[in-house]
């Protein structure tokens, strides 16, 4: 038996195509839009580019800044992209290392990559010990958080690099923010040292070390990190991590060249 064709299935067509495009602008635009910039941008009626955000906004796909008005790609997005993580490049390269440094120190070792002015990881695997963090894939963390998210910094311009050192809007996200003042000092070890250490700082009593995986133009492409319970992560597993970490980084940054 032939299938209806329903009466709304132009229009909703049509609504599908200008909602893709929508959200093809604002995965360019990382500090995010208003309805009438995006409108400018892509071309359709400042209404009809409210009434998609509103939409997508509904459903997690954007997310809007109640402070500025301006919205961005959201979590829900990042979520049906990870549909698709497992015959990416970097993730299909990353996870042997994964694998392997996980069973070298006995932690939770993560990939994480920079959406926006946030971190996510894109994969992980977790430690088979009873207590461990474990961290939900595709979950936004504020990027100045943590040890992975200092190691992506340094792949800022220095204009993004100094708004986010002046961003004081994630400490409410956190369970210990970093102080503006020490900030940069922290970012120049980073740099200088190759990995980044946080201690309790994301989520309480967990600590975390992380090294960069580097595009073929020597980019930071991504975070290496291993994390968990602050009590096992003292001075010399923190050293054995970053060893282990550069050395699984270096590795898969080879791949990706």
């Amino acid at each position: 038996m032939a299938e209806a064709s329903g009466s709304g299935q132009p229009e909703a067509k049509n609504a599908v195509a200008k909602a893709i495009v929508v959200l093809q602008a604002l995965r360019r635009i990382a500090d995010g839009a208003s309805a009438r910039q995006l409108s400018t941008q892509i071309g359709l009626p400042r209404s009809t580019v409210q009434r998609l955000l509103s939409t997508l906004a509904e459903s997690g796909m954007v997310i809007q800044d109640a402070a500025t008005q301006t919205y961005r790609i959201g979590p829900q997005a990042l979520l049906i992209g990870l549909g698709y993580r497992r015959g990416l490049d970097l993730v299909s390269l990353a996870r042997p290392q994964l694998l392997r440094a996980r069973d070298q120190l006995g932690e939770t070792v993560g990939l994480s990559v920079r959406v926006g002015d946030s971190r996510v990881f894109i994969d992980e695997a977790q430690s088979l010990q009873p207590l461990r963090f474990a961290s939900e894939l595709g979950r936004q963390y504020p990027l100045w958080s943590g040890a992975s998210g200092r190691i992506l910094l340094l792949g800022l311009t220095s204009d993004e690099l100094s708004e986010v050192l002046a961003d004081e809007s994630y400490r409410a996200a956190v369970f210990r923010a970093v102080d503006v003042d020490d900030r940069s000092e922290l970012l120049q070890a980073a740099r200088r040292d190759g990995y980044a250490v946080a201690r309790n700082e994301t989520i309480e009593n967990v600590s975390s070390v992380a090294v960069p995986i580097l595009d073929p133009a020597g980019r930071v492409a991504a975070a290496l990190s291993v994390s968990g319970p602050t009590p096992r992560l003292d001075d010399e597993r923190i050293e054995r991590a970053r060893a282990v970490l550069t050395a699984a980084a270096t590795e898969i940054s080879r791949g990706l060249g």
